[in-house]
């Protein structure tokens, strides 16, 4: 059985829908859809805006710092199970800040466990997962499952945005809303997904053990980009410049559009937008980042993904710059602004997860993921409070909008240096047992 293809009967194409609805939740409703509760709140509690984006800061804290707690849950339980795990923190998390949320050190405290429940219900376990299921077609198995998040980060702030106002308001609908969507995409995870094509017995991309061979030794036609001839291990892979190129990368394209992302509310408001048609903007931008993911998920097992990443980040620079023009007696800037953002984010996510698993290998990947995430988090969490206590002490986001622009100008100076790792004893090894 092992000799033949099981391309036919691969789990792995069904895998990718369910992990698509169980990625789409946590970050659709858990990670996204708070921004547009933010306003609500800060009008009943008074809040300043930097008050409330600490919150958010505390989530993204957690989703990077909890990243090593990540990797040692999927070592010892499965990716399965901490997805799981993930699932029913963030819906007991979330139904206690509808209750309790108004309270800010409670809202602080239970900011901080939705993150973590974000953390392990989301980015590295799916990435994980898929990654383990799929070589030859990685970056369009990652593209389409993480193209999940964008259609739910579209979708639904824009639903609990309305379901709020016609409330009136009662921004603790949405966090209900919020809590009961994680029970459901717990449960999904627990009886759909499968951490190893193993697991099932069978192979990377429904091949057989034989085609396996011809693949990872070079000489198969359907791997066009570069994968590592060897196994790393994380201390290894820490070693290499490649990865710290790509960490200078990730920070400086991230940190302009979590500025972006997260102002956006405020800032079209400001701007003479009405509530409303900002919810629109705010999820366009993450809702085109479908376009910059699935873009991936075509191109990234043909162009290599460094260079698509570099791409990316110029995008969101361009997206950043039109973002502070924004207004509504130019509209083509404000939906212009959107599409270059997003697509440009939509495009550096999937190269991310695509270029760790190229480079150092999928046994490696999460552990790698793990070092990165409390690296990378750390200045992508500053970014909302930065912003918001900027405004409030000078009444303008433009200082804040120079220190993006310039990070994310960096980063992709350091994307164009961040080539295929050569790991010369490794490969002497090799050669020299074979």
């Amino acid at each position: 059985m092992g000799a033949r293809t099981q391309a036919e009967g691969f789990y792995g194409w069904w895998l990718l829908f369910f992990l698509l609805i169980v990625y789409t939740i946590p970050i659709g409703f858990a990670f996204y859809s708070p921004m547009m509760l933010y306003p609500f709140m800060t009008e009943e509690t008074g809040w300043a805006r930097g008050e409330v984006m600490v919150g958010f800061t505390a989530v993204l804290l957690l989703m990077g710092l909890g990243a090593p707690l990540v990797a040692w849950m999927i070592s010892h339980f499965g990716a399965r199970v901490t997805i799981f795990i993930g699932g029913l923190i963030i819906a007991v998390a979330a139904f206690l800040m509808g209750l309790m949320g108004h309270i800010y050190p409670i809202y602080l405290i239970l900011s901080v466990f939705v993150g973590l429940g974000i953390a392990l219900a989301s980015v590295i376990p799916v990435q994980t997962v898929v990654v383990s299921w799929f070589s030859a077609r990685r970056a369009l198995a990652l593209g389409l499952v993480m193209g999940g998040g964008a259609i739910g980060g579209f979708l639904v702030p824009q639903i609990i945005s309305r379901v709020v106002l016609s409330a009136g308001g009662n921004w603790r609908v949405g966090w209900f809303m919020i809590a009961a969507a994680s029970v459901v995409g717990a449960i999904m995870a627990i009886f759909t997904v499968r951490n190893r094509p193993e697991d099932m017995g069978q192979c990377q991309d429904g091949l057989s053990s034989d085609e396996i061979k011809v693949v990872a030794g070079g000489k198969s036609r359907a791997v066009r980009t570069y994968r590592t001839p060897v196994s790393w291990t994380v201390r290894d892979a820490l070693r290499t410049p490649a990865l710290w190129f790509l960490i200078v990368a990730l920070i400086g394209g991230h940190f302009l559009w979590h500025v972006v992302l997260t102002q956006a509310p405020f800032h079209l408001q400001d701007r003479g937008f009405d509530p409303a048609t900002a919810a629109f903007l705010y999820s366009l931008a993450v809702g085109l980042s479908i376009v910059g993911r699935f873009a991936i998920a075509g191109l990234g097992d043909i162009i290599e993904p460094h260079s698509l990443f570099a791409f990316g980040t110029l995008c969101i620079l361009a997206g950043g710059i039109l973002f502070w023009f924004v207004s509504p007696e130019a509209m083509w800037i404000a939906y212009l602004y959107p599409l270059l953002a997003g697509f440009g984010f939509g495009a550096i996510y999937i190269c991310e997860a695509a270029i760790i698993g190229n480079y150092w290998g999928h046994e490696a990947f999460p552990g790698i993921r793990g070092v990165i995430g409390p690296i990378g988090v750390t200045f992508e969490a500053i970014a909302a409070p930065l912003a918001g206590f900027i405004y409030d002490i000078q009444g303008t986001y433009l200082t804040v909008m120079l220190i993006a622009w310039a990070g994310a100008a960096i980063g992709f100076v350091a994307m164009l240096f961040c080539r295929p790792p050569e790991p010369k004893e490794k490969l002497d090894m090799t050669a020299s047992s074979a």
